[in-house]
């Protein structure tokens, strides 16, 4: 190449969320396009630019964002992303300089990063300012071609040791229903920062076309039912998945698997994420994904036994306002 093509560092605006949200989603091992387009509109209204975007040549090279995790209140979430074929002159340093030195002149809090964890070189980065991890959440996939009578035998077997059947509940309908369930399913399990998460906020965050999995004790008179029957029951479930359809691939995520903690150890895990993968195969899925923090034993063992393989997962780091570079 000739000359160095110039570049320059400014605030997010409004025509810019689209390409700083195909930016940012590369340091992300999920697809979570909803929420960057969520907290960077926010942003264009924060008082100390908590979104700033590299551009050159009259495109965006590099985005940068700070914003408020309303679900762990108290605390805030960075993101720094580089066009790969922009890396290594200087344009991630500019925007972190800028970004988080704002965030610490306007007196913020703990901020965490979610990094994928193929990104060696993107974690180096962040300790440089004085991020450090936290959490290791690992990845699984499960590839559903061609495995749907597999997916049944399985989710079949499951449900009849945990003496359960499994149901697709209707998110307008039984949103207290699901809240209550994710607040008790969610209970001592690993957490990325230390704050405690607001259950209810979570799920307004959830895509509107996200599908949730409930397991409930089967009435007297049925028994466990393979796959995500579509009744309504009125007993209290035991225990909840939830699958968010994935916007740039026909695949989706499991964002959450969870068992009431009086109904844990009796395989109810391993059933509702059986479910959920027959649930996506016989929806024309052609592959899920989940993330579990590595101190999770239980719920690697039911991946591990579903046939789930190994796949990109993400750190977790945190900094406190004002910790400085390293």
């Amino acid at each position: 190449m000739s000359a160095d093509p110039v570049w320059s560092v400014r605030p997010l605006r409004a025509a810019d969320v689209d390409g700083a949200v195909e930016l940012l989603i590369r340091t992300s091992a999920a697809d979570i396009r909803h929420l960057l387009r969520t907290d960077l509109s926010v942003t264009l209204q924060d008082a100390f630019g908590g979104a700033l975007v590299a551009e050159g040549d009259g495109r965006l090279v590099g985005a940068a964002k700070v914003s408020d995790d309303p679900v762990f209140p108290g605390t805030a979430t960075a993101l720094v992303a580089v066009d790969p074929a922009e890396r290594g002159r200087g344009i991630g340093t500019a925007l972190a300089d800028r970004l988080i030195g704002a965030w610490d002149r306007a007196g913020g809090g703990t901020v965490s990063s979610m990094l994928r964890d193929d990104l060696p070189r993107g974690r180096v980065f962040a300790e440089r300012y004085g991020f450090g991890v936290v959490h290791h959440s690992v990845g699984f996939r499960f590839d559903l071609a061609g495995h749907e009578v597999e997916l049944e035998q399985r989710a079949r077997s499951a449900l009849e040791r945990a003496g359960v059947r499994v149901r697709l509940a209707t998110p307008l309908a039984e949103e207290r229903t699901i809240a209550e369930c994710l607040e008790r399913c969610g209970q001592g399990l690993p957490l990325p920062v230390d704050a405690r998460p607001d259950p209810g906020v979570w799920l307004t965050r959830l895509p509107s076309d996200s599908v949730f999995l409930l397991a409930e004790p089967p009435p007297p008179e049925e028994g466990p039912a393979a796959g995500a029957a579509a009744v309504t029951g009125a007993v209290r479930p035991v225990g909840m998945t939830i699958l968010l359809p994935r916007t740039d691939a026909n695949s989706w995520h499991v964002a959450f698997t969870g068992t009431d903690p009086d109904h844990r150890g009796r395989g109810v895990a391993t059933a509702v994420k059986a479910a959920s993968l027959l649930y996506a195969c016989r929806a024309g899925v052609e592959s899920v994904t989940t993330h579990n923090d590595e101190s999770n034993e239980h719920i690697i063992r039911v991946n591990a036994s579903l046939g789930m393989v190994p796949d990109v997962g993400y750190w977790t780091l945190t900094r406190r306002s004002g910790s400085g570079q390293g």
